[in-house]
């Protein structure tokens, strides 16, 4: 047996059949992800999807193709279809709930020394419907040329990203249509806008470290641009925000609404959905703030006065992105 097919029978083993602590828990199951094999399912899953295209129209999307589709889309809103929501068990925890629905988004590419293909730029994302619509941020598409875009679910199946349908730059979210294959996917349901305080769990993948949890609150609500001196995203390259020429037009385009969370994450998290103690979607990681005092204002040189700031797209700029959203 060859090295990629053990990596990909001990992905399958571990998500499908979750392992037994020890025998005085024997009650107690839990997911293990391996992070190596999954990155390794992807690249090969999504290189076979690019290669074996059958028409130009079934292509996986390209980067050059995702700068246009982003820059034609801006201010576009979906229609949802009509979505069955199947109630889950209260007992069932979040984690195992949600998970089949967070995916992890990214982009292959060849270089110019080898017929190989190699991963790009990853980051993560959430099924929006079982039809395929899937979100993320904006600056996730913003590659360069020649890197493809694909999706895997967490039991390692790999789907072409088709296309960009609706976007919005300022507020670093997009909405992308896979090619399903005709596969039912799982999805997450929008919930109500969280108040300061309210409890909050990020799932993403920081760092290559698929499917982590982190727990935070709701630090406040606020409008602000990204600036390319100041902003460190977690992800991607850091975008320029769009220009007003005077100050009626800053009237009239105000700046996004965006949402801080104490929860931690990290480059690789972009895109990750943030859930409320139900497990409904309230937000989507976008990008980090570090703050450092000179030295001037420090009562002593050697503590540190830093503080860093997570800022998430809000559930109103993802509902921006949908048509007749409640």
């Amino acid at each position: 047996m060859n090295t990629s097919r053990k990596a990909l029978l001990v992905l399958v083993t571990c998500f499908f059949f979750p392992l037994m602590e020890n025998e005085s828990h024997a009650e107690t199951k839990y997911p293990i992800v391996d992070d190596a094999a999954l990155a390794e399912q992807f690249v090969s899953g999504l290189a076979t999807l690019v290669e074996n295209a059958p028409t130009k129209t079934q292509r996986t999307l390209e980067a050059g193709n995702a700068l246009r589709l982003l820059a034609q889309t801006e201010g576009n809103a979906i229609r949802l279809p009509d979505r069955r929501e199947t109630p889950t068990s209260t007992t069932t925890e979040l984690y195992q709930r949600v998970m089949p629905a967070v995916v992890v988004i990214g982009s292959i590419y060849k270089c110019d020394n080898c017929s190989d293909w190699h991963l790009g730029g990853m980051a993560s994302g959430w099924l929006l419907s079982d039809n395929g619509l899937v979100v993320t941020n904006h600056h996730v598409f913003t590659e360069e040329a020649n890197h493809y875009f694909g999706v895997m679910t967490s039991d390692g199946n790999v789907f072409a990203i088709r296309t960009i349908l609706a976007s919005d730059r300022d507020g670093d979210a997009a909405i992308a249509q896979l090619d399903t294959r005709g596969v039912v996917l799982p999805f997450l349901r929008l919930g109500r806008p969280a108040a300061c305080g309210d409890a909050v769990v990020v799932i993403s993948h920081p760092a290559g470290r698929f499917y982590s949890l982190t727990r935070g609150v709701v630090s406040r609500y606020h409008r602000h641009d990204a600036n390319p001196a100041t902003m460190a995203k977690s992800g991607g390259n850091v975008r320029t925000p769009r220009k007003r020429n005077s100050d009626e037009a800053l009237r009239a385009t105000p700046a996004p609404v965006w949402m801080s969370v104490t929860a931690d994450y990290a480059v690789g998290s972009s895109g990750g959905p943030v859930f409320d103690s139900s497990g409904d979607v309230v937000g989507m990681v976008s990008r980090t703030y570090s703050t450092q005092a000179s030295k001037q204002h420090r009562r002593h040189d050697s503590f540190g006065n830093q503080m860093v700031f997570k800022d998430c797209v809000s559930l109103d700029t993802i509902l921006g992105l949908i048509e007749n959203a409640d």
